[in-house]
């Protein structure tokens, strides 16, 4: 999505992205440069976790390597029901 910048240095945020991320008048944001890119963070954001139907439910973006993370958890979490025993 492109939009333009006005000569007093001011963007407006297309009202899709606005709508999505739950942004509304007065909602602040936080701006960070780098290298050559802006990125732009509604700093009001609501944890990524979420329950539904009674269930935890992560609903952000995963990072690093997540089928590794979640054997080491497995791991862990075996080893402390069964001592002495590794999968």
């Amino acid at each position: 999505m492109k939009t333009t910048i006005d000569r007093f240095g001011r963007l407006v945020l297309p009202k899709q992205i606005r709508d999505r991320i739950g942004l509304k008048p007065g909602s602040e944001i936080e701006i960070e440069e780098l290298e050559s890119e802006i990125v732009i963070r509604h700093s009001e954001q609501k944890t990524p976790l979420q329950y539904e139907d009674g269930i935890l439910i992560f609903a952000g973006t995963a990072v690093g390597d997540l089928t590794e993370s979640i054997r080491k958890h497995r791991e862990e979490r075996l080893s402390k029901f069964l001592p002495g025993k590794r999968r």
